[in-house]
């Protein structure tokens, strides 16, 4: 990450978020901040906050898959429409990167098995790649203000905790699996998917 790149604080947890991500540092790939939210999880009926979410997505590239579909059309209403997100996607072409920033020390298992019941039914549970990425979190605990990225780029998925990058995993459908959890109809942070569909569709309605 570039040492100009400048952070955005997510109000409800305070915590950073970078205002674009670049992908392995480099200053030529890189999308701006586009979604942000956070995800917040019911304990003995407290809502618990758990983690700052932000979502990068290359609004060019989002414009270039959907073409002239959205022109003239209200803004409202695109940044609502699920075949926006389906689109964005289902585009190998369209890079996407989501990064969890933790609001508490959380044993990484709960994050694991967490995605891991949005994957399964797309992957199989017997997909080998579910269980390359599942192992990624093998004896991991992520501390407050630790962060977790995952980027799509290419049919491939490219995991990073923190600075470090855990592997990449070159499976189409893990990709898209991973992302509708964000970017799908029952999103795991509503917030984040509302407020990237805002952005997208200022640009690919103009």
């Amino acid at each position: 990450m570039p040492d100009a790149v400048a952070f955005v604080v997510e109000p409800k947890t305070g915590l950073r978020l970078p205002g674009e991500f670049c992908v392995r540092g480099q200053t030529s790939d890189c999308a701006p901040l586009a979604g942000m939210g956070v995800r917040v999880k019911r304990i003995a009926g407290v809502g618990v906050k758990v983690y700052a979410c932000g979502l990068y997505v290359d609004p060019a590239s989002a414009r270039a898959v959907v073409g002239d579909r959205y022109v003239g059309k209200s803004v409202k209403d695109v940044a609502k429409d699920q075949g926006l997100f389906d689109a964005v996607n289902g585009a190998d072409s369209v890079e996407k990167t989501v990064r969890l920033v933790f609001a508490r020390d959380i044993d990484s298992a709960k994050i694991r098995d967490a995605l891991s019941e949005r994957l399964r039914p797309a992957l199989g549970a017997g997909s080998p790649s579910l269980k390359r990425f599942e192992a990624y979190f093998d004896g991991v605990t992520f501390k407050k203000g630790q962060s977790l990225t995952f980027t799509a780029s290419g049919g491939k998925l490219m995991t990073s905790f923190g600075s470090k990058e855990a592997g990449v995993i070159a499976d189409g459908k893990l990709c898209t699996a991973l992302f509708d959890a964000y970017l799908g109809k029952s999103p795991v942070v509503p917030s984040a998917k509302e407020s990237l569909g805002q952005q997208l569709a200022g640009h690919v309605t103009g």
